[in-house]
C-alpha cells in the first residue's frame, strides 16, 4: 500500500490532521552535532510524544513505526541540533 509523505521537514511543523496511520520515520543529522526530533500525535507538542529519535553527528535512520493509529494529528519537533526528517503516513 502506497502512502503520503511529509516531504523533507527542517523545522517544527503541523504534517497532518485527523486520523493518521503513521507508516515510518527518516531522520539524518545534517550538521557536525547530535539531533534530537520528535513526532507528537496532535496539532503541536503537547499532544502524545509517540517517537523521540537521537540522532549522533552524521547519523542516518530509519524508524519503523508499524502502522501506529495517530488519532488527532502528526505534528514534528525538531528539540536540538539540526535534522533533515521525513514522516511517511497513511
Amino acid at each position: 500500500m502506497a502512502c503520503r509523505s511529509s516531504g523533507v521537514l527542517l523545522t517544527h511543523k503541523l504534517i497532518a490532521q485527523g486520523q493518521i496511520k503513521l507508516v515510518s520515520i527518516h531522520a539524518t543529522e545534517t550538521a557536525a552535532g547530535a539531533a534530537v526530533v520528535k513526532v507528537f500525535d496532535g496539532l503541536d507538542n503537547t499532544g502524545t510524544e509517540v517517537a523521540r529519535i537521537t540522532l549522533a553527528a552524521n547519523q542516518t535512520i530509519e524508524f519503523d513505526m508499524h502502522g501506529v493509529i495517530c488519532t488527532t494529528g502528526l505534528y514534528y519537533e525538531e528539540l536540538s541540533g539540526s535534522a533533515a526528517v521525513s514522516v511517511e503516513f497513511n
